[in-house]
């Protein structure tokens, strides 16, 4: 204990919350994945048209936006660790469902099921980890678990090529997906090794006293952390949004919209775009994109350290402004068969594309004080769901009216420009090595 009374970690502890915080966003995201990288023979297999395959994506993602703003404040309720715990095996239970999967409409609802909760985990892990590592190392932490999504994207890729090898196109899929255990394992470890976190507990404290009058121990608790006791009983969405903390709300509920959705338009139409449109071999381009997948991993660490020592709002703003530079440069200046032009700015979008969301998830969550910063976070997340739910539909919708090259500039490049101008405009820059009691109560 320190001389405020707050529980000091020690190093195992601190390597074991890492690692299960790391390991179930990147098992929560090799179901998103395994969705992806098996979406071609699911289809085949149950003779779904592509529409069909886009519903059942941006139904997900759908689910997960209203999910999220169901779970966040029950995280506030009832612990980070119980929300880790839900989200994990929710996940786990709908996504081993989709072995079942006979046609359409079976797919759509359980791919709502699992989407429902793995939106939310992104959320729930970064608030506990928040909550849990010092103010020195915050933004690595955060950038650490983030390139979790890589481990995702790799896990996933072994165990498609696994199943597809031994059990072929037709059935190969349905024993992917019973893969899906696996966050349902680190379940077991948090039910058995993680501990709430003590910012949590003592806030629960502090409401039970208020709730029984007990002044002494209300002040008394205050000597440890700052609260904010009258607002901490208030509903959630109430204090959200609230005169102190709505204007962060509404442009990080705006942002995360914005920015995600032009993301997940890269991820999604750059293979058919670059192959289709540009003329580049397909097989060269999986090749380029297998080879500096990992370079993302290498952007979340560089944010991290950079928010660690200015904040996170400028990295924020600098890689999506690179990552607009990026999608420029691929879409405008890039031609066949230039592969060296081709890969020197893919790096550059990768890089920078992925970067960004290490210091996206920083900001998504000690922006809030402890008494709201899972609502926030989750609120936050469900925005960054429903970008990824929308706009892919509306880039697609607009390609017949305004030409391939015209939906990336005035879809992609000029709303994240915009976008960006807001947020370095409105978002104040949280100082870096700040408590979270400094930052907001």
């Amino acid at each position: 204990m320190s001389s405020s009374g707050e529980r000091r970690l020690g190093t195992k502890e601190i390597i074991l919350i890492a690692a299960v915080i790391y390991f179930g966003w990147g098992l929560i995201n090799t179901d998103d994945n395994l969705v992806l990288m098996l979406g071609t023979p699911i289809m085949q297999t149950l003779h779904l048209t592509v529409q069909q395959y886009s519903y059942v994506l941006s139904a997900g993602f759908a689910t997960s936006f209203v999910m999220s703003l169901i779970l966040g404040p029950l995280g506030d309720r009832l612990g980070r660790r119980f929300l880790l715990q839900l989200t994990l095996l929710g996940t786990a239970v709908f996504s081993m469902l989709q072995y079942f999967i006979n046609g359409f409409w079976s797919w759509l609802l359980i791919r709502m099921g699992a989407e429902g909760f793995t939106g939310s985990e992104w959320g729930a892990g970064a608030t506990y980890l928040t909550e849990t590592i010092g103010k020195r190392l915050r933004g690595l932490a955060l950038s650490i678990m983030q390139s979790g999504w890589v481990f995702g994207y790799g896990l996933a890729s072994v165990i498609a090529y696994f199943t597809l090898s031994h059990w072929g196109m037709s059935y190969g899929w349905r024993v992917a997906f019973l893969f899906a255990f696996l966050p349902a394992v680190v379940v077991l470890v948090i039910r058995s090794r993680l501990k709430e976190t003590d910012r949590f507990e003592h806030l629960r404290e502090i409401r039970d006293a208020k709730r029984r009058g007990d002044v002494a121990k209300v002040e008394e608790l205050l000597k440890k952390y700052k609260v904010d006791v009258e607002a901490s009983v208030r509903p959630s969405y109430r204090q959200l949004l609230g005169p102190d903390l709505r204007r962060v709300a509404i442009i990080l509920a705006f942002y995360n919209f914005l920015t995600t959705g032009v993301a997940i338009v890269g991820d999604a139409m750059f293979p058919y775009y670059l192959s289709q449109v540009k003329g580049f071999n397909y097989l060269a381009l999986i090749s380029m994109f297998a080879t500096l997948s990992f370079i993302g991993i290498v952007g979340y660490l560089a944010n991290g350290l950079l928010n660690d020592r200015i904040g996170a709002k400028w990295p924020v703003a600098l890689f999506a402004a690179l990552q607009t530079l990026g999608i420029f440069a691929l879409v405008i200046l890039v031609k066949f068969p230039d592969y060296i032009a081709l890969w020197s700015w893919y790096f550059l979008y990768l890089f920078t594309h992925n970067g960004q969301f290490a210091g996206l998830i920083r900001l998504n969550t000690e922006a809030f004080p402890t008494r709201v910063r899972a609502a926030g976070a989750l609120w936050s997340g469900a925005f960054w769901s429903l970008g990824q739910s929308v706009w892919p539909l509306v880039f697609s919708s607009l390609i017949p009216v305004l030409g391939f090259n015209g939906a990336w500039i005035w879809v992609e490049i000029v709303p994240e420009l915009v976008a960006i101008a807001l947020f370095a405009a409105l978002m104040r820059n949280i100082p870096p090595q700040r408590e979270l009691e400094e930052i907001a109560i």
